[in-house]
């Protein structure tokens, strides 16, 4: 360990540490499927230094006011200060484990804010995230008098490495964690339908995609799928299946017409062979709209440092999705890809080492997040 990690470990190493675990739920699981909590997740509130204000905000971006909440520790005045950004989930900025992270992350002596990013509650991905993202942390530079950090899970960590690229929100960022994040977003939609990937080694990668991905991709599709007249019921029907929900999902295609019906038991039982051409063609069809909300081209205009976490048996996004983003970032960011980090859960076979490695490196993110201007 290096000195300053020494210092953080008690207790800012053991708080980030478990923090993570908290976390790695977040960030893109169906809504319905939150892991149990964890043998080694211990009760944040023993470590908390700080009592936390939890309060609602209000973002002010041009397409209007984007509600979030604000976690401040009482009695800080110059807390550092992090925009938190949730994965596709149905709750947005109300997810249980998200809400608990932030809690415990601010006990810590951190102002937390975790805005609502509507498309990403809603399951799309779209620019309107990154704006959600970018706009918030100028919000937070405003009133924390300080540069910012952004922390994403899952997808959400590809769009705030584009926001942190973006002229018009850079000055603002001081620097970003990236939990699970995507460099191409067309590649990483190949993936989910084929089970394989490029490496930035020149390797493809054969990984079972997890059915979820095909999933999401079906819901957002949907109108290629479905008929004009089941459009509306099919769409509900995959909706409540990703929320988790398999009844409501059940009922809701039982009034689709038979084709519609039978395509819809397909995807529930994780069948999707019969949408993959299909799904192919549409992701051929958005390769510049996918480009757009793909950080890949625009790791060079990204200045801070930032780092980068992976699971080293992510089936949603696969960890070579980080290694393409270390080699666009070279020394400005630093890695780490584990097997103690899951894309909706956390290893429960992790060794005392591997722990230790997540520790040392969330120390790290913390000791930059204190001493960022």
């Amino acid at each position: 360990m290096t000195d300053n990690i020494r210092r953080l470990w008690k207790p800012v190493g053991w708080v980030a540490f478990l923090c993570l675990l908290r976390l790695a739920g977040a960030g893109g699981a169906p809504a319905g499927s939150a892991a149990a909590p964890h043998p080694i997740v211990q009760d944040l509130s023993l470590l908390a230094k700080h009592r936390v204000i939890r309060e609602p905000a209000a973002v002010p971006t041009p397409r209007g006011m984007v509600r979030a909440w604000l976690y401040r520790p009482e009695g800080l005045a110059d807390a550092p200060a992090l925009v938190m950004a949730h994965g596709i989930h149905k709750d947005g900025a109300e997810e249980a484990r998200l809400k608990s992270f932030a809690q415990a992350l601010a006990a810590t002596g951190m102002t937390v804010l975790t805005p609502n990013v509507q498309a990403l509650a809603d399951y799309r991905i779209e620019k309107s995230a990154i704006e959600t993202i970018g706009w918030s942390a100028k919000a937070l530079h405003r009133r924390a008098g300080r540069r910012v950090g952004l922390m994403g899970l899952s997808f959400a960590g590809g769009l705030c490495l584009l926001a942190a690229a973006d002229k018009r929100f850079a000055p603002e960022i001081g620097y970003v964690l990236a939990v699970g994040a995507h460099d191409d977003l067309q590649r990483v939609a190949r993936f989910l339908l084929t089970d394989e990937i490029p490496a930035p080694s020149g390797e493809t990668v054969k990984l079972r995609a997890d059915p979820y991905g095909a999933m999401l991709l079906s819901y957002n599709h949907a109108a290629a799928m479905f008929s004009p007249s089941d459009l509306s019921a099919g769409r509900a029907a995959l909706r409540y299946w990703l929320w988790g929900q398999p009844d409501q999902a059940r009922r809701a295609a039982e009034t689709l017409s038979p084709l519609g019906r039978a395509l819809a038991g397909k995807l529930f039982a994780g069948d999707d062979a019969d949408v993959t051409p299909i799904l192919l063609r549409q992701i051929e069809r958005r390769a510049a709209a996918l480009r757009d909300l793909s950080p890949h081209d625009a790791l060079g205009r990204v200045r801070c440092p930032v780092f980068l976490a992976h699971g080293a048996s992510d089936a949603v996004i696969p960890p070579s999705e980080t290694q393409w983003l270390a080699r666009g970032l070279g020394e400005r960011c630093r890695v780490l890809i584990s097997r103690a980090i899951g894309h909706v859960e956390v290893a429960a076979d992790a060794t005392p080492a591997e722990r230790l490695e997540v520790a040392q490196f969330l120390g790290d993110f913390l000791t930059t997040a204190r001493a960022v201007r």
